[in-house]
């Protein structure tokens, strides 16, 4: 009984972020649509594990992985993009600042 509600969580969890990425409500990069595969391709194993349903198991296991895998990778790249835009002085105006306000 437990398994299967762990399997139908899963199934609902990851058709639910594919419906919200088809829909344009997320992105595919989002960490909502990530994380929720993640969840539910770990319930969805684990349900198929208690079954033995091991190609349905290595199913969700690879999906789990991408899954990480791209979370991992918007984690990294949201943690390189500069927090604020960096504006180049021009070269003959070294305190523009100061020169506007007076």
């Amino acid at each position: 009984m437990i398994a299967a509600a762990m399997g139908w969580i899963g199934t609902i969890g990851t058709i639910g972020a594919y419906v919200m990425l088809s829909q344009g409500h997320w992105d595919a990069r989002s960490l909502r649509y990530g994380l929720l595969n993640i969840a539910g391709g770990i319930l969805c194993g684990t349900a198929s594990a208690a079954y033995g349903a091991w190609p349905s198991v290595a199913s969700n296991v690879v999906w789990s992985a991408v899954a990480l895998h791209s979370v991992v990778a918007t984690v990294r790249q949201r943690r390189r993009r500069p927090l604020a835009a960096v504006v180049p002085l021009r070269p003959l105006d070294p305190e523009p600042a100061l020169a506007r306000a007076a």
